[in-house]
Parts: C-alpha cells; sequence; structure tokens
C-alpha cells in the first residue's frame, strides 16, 4: 500500500517525465556536464604523457596512456 507522499512523488514523475533512478533531469544535465569536463581533464593528462618518452619507452608510454583513456566515463 502506497502512502499518500509516495503517490504525490508518482504523480510529480509522471507530470515531468519519469527520470527512473537517474535523478531530475538538472541533475542528470550536471552530471553530463561534470562527466564531461573530466573527461577532457583525463584527455589531456594522456596526451602530456605522450609526449614525455625521455623516462620509458614507447610502449611502457603507450600502457600509460591507455590505462588513463579507459577512466574516462
Amino acid at each position: 500500500m502506497k502512502e499518500p507522499e509516495d503517490e504525490a512523488f508518482d504523480e510529480l514523475s509522471r507530470r515531468q517525465g519519469d527520470w527512473g533512478l537517474q535523478g531530475s533531469r538538472k541533475h542528470q544535465i550536471m552530471r553530463y556536464v561534470e562527466n564531461n569536463a573530466r573527461n577532457e581533464v583525463i584527455e589531456e593528462v594522456a596526451q602530456h604523457i605522450e609526449k614525455c618518452t625521455l623516462a620509458f619507452g614507447k610502449d611502457t608510454i603507450q600502457s600509460f596512456t591507455a590505462y588513463v583513456r579507459n577512466m574516462k566515463k
């Protein structure tokens, strides 16, 4: 049996569009922007690592950059 509060939230979800477990549209957009900024920083770090070839061999650098790029969301 649903409580009146649960029914009110269900009605609100129907009116706004059901975003499910993703949260409100505002929060979805905020997460999207945060992830994009994070991915840009990760890519920039990977590019800098690629330029650092003095201390490590080419294979090691490629492994580092692959590892860093896999951190993207």
